[in-house]
């Protein structure tokens, strides 16, 4: 088992980035996390279908995390285009992270 990050997102030419570490051996997202590095705050929310699991701000100029642990994905390594490159990535089934920002836009 090891933990993998991925990035969601970016505003603000980086200022801010959104990313989520998960446990490859059970692809459960275990936390998300917000650098924010701009005098705004940001939203993040978690949904599942119409569901909201998670909704939060993380503040201006800190670094917030959130633990999410019962997101569940699956991996893709399916060559779905039919190229030849295997495409691989996450898959998000029916959750949905949505970001903001700022906060309140």
């Amino acid at each position: 088992m090891a933990t993998q990050t991925f990035p969601h997102s970016s505003f603000g030419d980086g200022i801010v980035r959104v990313e989520f570490d998960v446990n490859d051996a059970n692809w459960r997202v275990s936390q998300v996390r917000c650098i924010n590095d701009s005098p705004h705050p940001a939203r993040a929310r978690i949904l599942r279908g119409a569901a909201l699991l998670y909704d939060a701000i993380a503040p201006a100029g800190q670094t917030t995390s959130w633990n999410t642990s019962g997101v569940q994905l699956g991996w893709n390594t399916a060559d779905e285009d039919g190229d030849g490159i295997m495409d691989g990535g996450l898959m998000m089934g029916d959750y949905v992270v949505h970001v903001q920002w700022p906060a309140g836009a």
